[in-house]
């Protein structure tokens, strides 16, 4: 009886880690294919960790919500792309140094002939994010801003 609930037990933990790591897989985007040929080209990362809380999942949302609304001849064009990114995957890890995280953020990267030119880390979303009009007014204006400057 009580190999069989070990059992019932283990099995359930092996479901639960194969359905999270698909999940997390599935959100995921690749980080490494940046148009090489692209001049000014500008990504537009979320990065996030594995531990998801409601608040991050809004900050995601409403960034996702900006840029493609505010955006959307941008991002058609090539000129800006979205990606969310979970920066607690190994090929990822580098970006906490790179951009130097300390949560969970939304940063504009320029990159120019496939290399990073310039980034900016919009740290405000954190202060709006109880403020939804607040937060898209921001994050379109610092993209818009982004954009002009590159």
């Amino acid at each position: 009886m009580i190999r069989q609930l070990v059992s019932g037990v283990v099995l359930f933990l092996l479901i639960a880690m194969v359905v999270t790591g698909s999940a997390a897989a599935e959100e995921s985007q690749p980080v490494a294919d940046v148009d090489q040929s692209a001049t000014g080209q500008v990504v537009a990362y979320y990065f996030y960790g594995n531990v998801r809380c409601a608040t991050c999942r809004k900050l995601e949302a409403y960034s996702k919500e900006a840029l493609e609304d505010g955006f959307s001849e941008e991002i058609a064009s090539g000129r800006l792309e979205w990606r969310a990114v979970n920066v607690d995957e190994s090929e990822n890890e580098h970006f906490v140094t790179d951009f130097e995280l300390v949560t969970r953020a939304l940063v504009l990267v320029e990159y120019t002939d496939g290399e990073m030119t310039r980034w900016q880390d919009l740290k405000l979303i954190w202060k709006l994010v109880g403020d939804k009009p607040g937060y898209l007014t921001y994050v379109r204006e610092a993209t818009s801003e982004f954009l002009q400057e590159g």
